[in-house]
Formats: C-alpha cells, structure tokens, sequence
C-alpha cells in the first residue's frame, strides 16, 4: 500500500470503533434489559423499538456487523489496488488475524461445558460452528468473514481487470438468486434469517465496500465535499430507523431479501465519504478512536464474555430509578464497555499482535509501466541516423 493511501485510511480505525462500540450497547440492552425482565431474549418477541432515531440506533446496533463486513472489503481492495493477490499467503495472513483469538476463546468455553470436549468439539471450533458456546454469540461472523476471505482473489480481479461493472453485476446476479431460493423453499412460510445473516446475505455488504473502495481510489476529490459524511450519516441512520418501525429483523418479509445491499450501500457511501474526507492530524478524540479501532477484533469477541459475567453476578441494572431498558444501557455504557475495552487492549497484545507479526506481504509486483513513447522529433532524429 503506497503511503499516500496509509495516511486516508487512518479513519477506518475509527468506523472500526464505532462498528465495535454498536455491537457491544446493542447486546448489553439485551442480555442486561433480559436479566432485569427476569427471563432470556426472545427476538420474536422481546425486540426493541424505538420512535427516536438514535436510539433506533443502539436497538439495531447489529448494523455494526454490516459495517464490518463493507469495512474489511473496501480496505482488502484499497490495500491490493493495481497489484495480484498470492492466494496462499493472504489465506495464510486472514487466518493469523482470526484465529489465535477465536481459538483461545472457544477452547477456553468448552470448559463451561460438564463433559470433556470430543474430536467432534475440536472440528467444530476448527470450522468456526459452535452455536452451543456460551460465548460464540458472535461467532457466526467469523464463519461468514472467513468464507468471503477465500473469494476476496478473485473478486478483486474481478474488479480490477473488468472494473465496477463486474461486481455490479454480481450483485444483480446474487439478488435474483437470493430470491429464487426463497421462492423455491418447501416451507410455506420461508424464513428470511439464513438468507440474511449467512454469506448468500453478507456477500453484498462485502461487495459494496469493494466498490465503494474502487469509488475512493479513483474519485477521491469528488468525495471531499464538506456535506457529503454528514448527509451519508443522516441517511443510515434515517435507514435503521425505518427498519425498526417496520420490525425488519424479526420479520420474514420478501423485500428483507433486499435489506442486506440496502444496509451495506448506507454504510458504504458513509465509509467512502468518511475516509476521503477525513483530516491525516486529529485531536485525542480521533487519537483514541483510532486506538479503539486497532483492538475492536478484541472487543468484539470479549464482549459477550464481560456481558455474561454482569449478567450472573453482577446487580440488576436499574440503578436510580430507571427502567430495566435505560439502566441495561446505562451499565453497559460505563461498567461493561470499558471493561471490554480494557481488557481488549490486554488479550490483543498477549494473543493477537505477536500472531499479526507472522504476517508476509502478500501482495505480487505492480504491472510494469508502459514504455514512454519518444516524441515526433526524436522519432525524426533516430530515423535519420
């Protein structure tokens, strides 16, 4: 990545930051809003509606997944612009990245079970599936992340050698599909959740942050008006706010097979505008975003470990005569968040940064500059020899 694109991209630490801190409020509200309920949450029935946008914001806070996921493509692409991808070490490089931490926290959730851990245990935490881990609520992500990382060569080929128009098209492709696949299910009434949560659904956040990449390197002036961040903003939260007055994520509606490009082109176009016009010097506030951002792999899977601990042992959240909702937030804001954070900044250099020096470039040689062509007069002077 040549340095000029190093000093623009400083900003995606801190989406990543803010994608993190999402997740995090939006589990608190519903594991701490549940305990103090006196039950467990219940999507069907207990989801969280809000008429105020920012709130909608928190109670939909799983868009932070949706940024991630157009994150990693728009600084996959950014990151390998104009240059081949060597399959085996990126392969080799994502894994670094995903694993050692994936695998201390999975491994270290077997022991909550009574029995010893099986050969059976072993391979399904190799392969990312462990829906029965008290902490693997967010491990699904990984499993999607990892399945786009193998397709990521060739996508970015794709793009590079055939332009936007390749990935538009996929997209197109991918959406008739998605709906053929619904329409053809032999339930009556087809669910929406496995064509939206796995990769058939994520695929399009991935490809947006790809073109949204492709928008940045080649239309980077064009995106530095002053208005356009603020009104991308305006426009996912505007987004979020509706699908949460129409209960899009407990809903098996046809057009929420259209949800999953509709959130990752507002976050796209926020990601595009936010990097291109983002200053390279900030203050502390940008300073210590960016510093979350860096750790907010750690603060994402940690952060189910903290909110279960709070959970069992720690007071019913309802602190000052607020509601059970308002005191979940409350203490998920200034008990289980900086503690995630903090213990974030621990588990990612104990476990994830000696494991992210093992990494190698990955990236081949730049296609070879096209010989100058000599000027007519020197055309004349060569002739005439």
């Amino acid at each position: 990545m040549r340095s000029s694109d190093r000093v623009y991209l400083a900003p995606v630490d801190h989406l990543r930051a803010v994608a993190a801190v999402l997740v995090v409020l939006y589990h608190g509200c519903q594991l701490l809003g549940a305990r103090v309920e006196g039950g467990a949450f219940t999507p069907a029935t207990d989801w969280l509606y809000s008429a105020n946008p920012v709130v909608t914001l928190v109670f939909e806070g799983h868009t932070g997944v949706a940024l991630f996921m157009v994150l990693s493509g728009f600084i996959l692409t950014v990151g390998a612009h104009g240059r081949p991808v060597r399959y085996g070490r990126f392969v080799t490089n994502r894994l670094l990245r995903i694993y050692p931490l994936y695998l201390v926290i999975a491994v270290l959730g077997t022991a909550t079970q009574v029995s010893l851990p099986t050969f059976q245990d072993l391979l399904r935490i190799l392969a990312v599936t462990t829906p029965g881990q008290p902490y693997g609520g967010v491990f699904w992500t990984l499993c999607v992340e990892l399945q786009l990382y193998l397709v990521f060569p060739l996508l970015n080929r794709l793009l590079t050698e055939r332009g936007p128009g390749a990935l538009l098209r996929l997209l197109a492709a991918v959406a008739l599909l998605r709906a053929l696949v619904w329409l053809s299910s032999p339930v009556p009434e087809p669910h929406t959740a496995a064509l939206y949560l796995g990769p058939a659904g994520r695929i399009d956040q991935f490809l947006l942050g790809m073109l949204a990449a492709w928008c940045y390197l080649h239309h980077r002036d064009r995106l530095r008006v002053r208005w356009l961040t603020p009104c991308a903003l305006v426009l996912a939260l505007g987004t979020l706010w509706a699908f949460n007055q129409v209960h899009g994520f407990v809903s098996d509606s046809p057009l929420k097979l259209l949800w999953s490009a509709v959130e990752g082109a507002v976050w796209a176009l926020v990601v595009a505008a936010y990097v291109a016009g983002a200053k390279a010097a900030g203050g502390p506030l940008p300073r210590a975003l960016a510093r979350l951002g860096e750790v907010s792999f750690s603060v994402y899977l940690t952060h189910f470990m903290v909110l279960t601990v709070i959970r069992e042992y720690g007071p019913p959240p309802a602190p000052w005569g607020l509601s059970p909702l308002w005191g979940a937030f409350l203490v998920t804001l200034v008990v289980a968040l900086p503690v995630t954070i903090a213990l974030s900044f621990l588990t990612y250099h104990a476990i994830e940064l000696p494991f992210l020096r093992l990494r190698r470039p990955y990236l081949g040689p730049g296609p070879a500059p096209a010989p100058e062509t000599p000027r007519p007069r020197q055309l004349a002077g060569y002739r005439g020899r």
